[in-house]
């Protein structure tokens, strides 16, 4: 680890924590603000001052950086040091593509790209060699095959979590590349490596009847007065111990040499489906509703014993995240 004293140290974990604590509260449609800044602030607790300064730098010539970074800073960060303020720059910059789906129109269809986020269960490519969807009393859909990533360099072929990262890294990693498009592939980038970590990110549930046309990634299963996709992505709100593990479990490491394949994450996202994320109870009731010919599911509950393990994998999934991160920065930034 490169040299911190324990003041210091101390005063960036707790900065790392605070700016978790301040979100706001998203759409169902990823991670959410917990989630992502949690992520971004593990990526940095992996690397050297360097590179986290290299990040800096970058971040710097977002073409928003004063409207969504500089004024909407906390204001006990304001005038802190710049240890302090990176990490919640860096979280902003991870929930940042989230951020811009309340954007006014015309900035929306600029910034804001849907389909990045998630993934059809059906696409395969590289490691994700078997389907994500789950089936109810209906056969699979048929296998999509992917692009190969190394043919991903232009936005128009960016299509969903996979291909969107194949671009982005590719921008990213670019140190000739516009510094704005720079800018903005490194929000990307650190959002949808969170992202693809998400199980319900991979793939969806299908029925013959009830979800004849999907589940939306859990989002059409309803849960209490939420739904499924909504509960694994605010599964680390109020984690804060689990946080704080995930954070001081941290430290530098020199990951030379060690490769990404986001396929392979998203092979372990679709592992996790079934029967961690559908349990057995979830399935049981969509299968009776579907051969019951039900066109509505009743809202479900998830006990505690799910709600752990929900908890407990969300934070080992994020986790995982930030490391990865780390491990491209690392690998594929060169020095600018």
């Amino acid at each position: 680890m490169f040299p911190l004293h324990a003041q210091r140290l101390s005063r960036v974990l707790s900065s790392a924590v605070f700016a978790l604590a301040c979100m706001i509260a998203p759409p169902s449609s990823a991670w959410d603000s917990t989630g992502h800044r949690l992520s971004a602030n593990v990526a940095l607790r992996y690397l050297d001052i360097n590179s986290q300064r290299q990040l800096l730098a970058i971040l710097k010539q977002h073409p928003r950086y004063e409207l969504d970074f500089q004024q909407q800073m906390p204001q006990d960060l304001i005038d802190a040091p710049p240890e302090r303020q990176l990490g919640w720059l860096l979280g902003q910059a991870a929930y940042w593509p989230d951020i811009a789906r309340g954007f006014n129109d015309a900035d929306r269809d600029k910034y804001s790209r849907p389909a990045w986020h998630y993934i059809d269960g059906a696409w395969l490519r590289g490691a994700a060699s078997e389907q994500g969807n789950v089936y109810v009393n209906r056969s699979p859909a048929p296998d999509i095959f992917g692009t190969p990533g190394n043919e991903i360099t232009l936005e128009s072929q960016a299509n969903n979590v996979v291909t969107a990262l194949d671009y982005n890294t590719y921008v990213l990693a670019d140190s000739n590349a516009d510094p704005a498009k720079r800018a903005v592939a490194l929000c990307w980038v650190l959002h949808l490596m969170g992202d693809i970590h998400q199980p319900l990110h991979s793939g969806s549930l299908y029925s013959a009847s009830l979800f004849e046309t999907g589940d939306r990634g859990g989002n059409a299963i309803g849960i209490d007065d939420s739904n499924l996709h909504s509960r694994w992505d605010q599964a680390l709100r109020g984690a804060d111990q689990r946080a704080r593990e995930l954070l001081y479990d941290a430290a530098y490491e020199d990951f030379s040499g060690q490769g990404s394949d986001w396929t392979l994450w998203l092979a372990e996202s679709r592992s996790y489906l079934t029967p961690d994320v559908y349990s057995p109870a979830l399935l049981g009731a969509i299968t009776q509703a579907d051969t019951g010919g039900l066109r509505r599911l009743s809202n479900q509950e998830l006990d505690d014993d799910y709600v752990s393990a929900m908890v407990e994998l969300s934070a080992q999934r994020l986790g995982l995240a930030g490391l990865r991160l780390a491990i491209w920065f690392q690998n594929a930034l060169s020095a600018d």
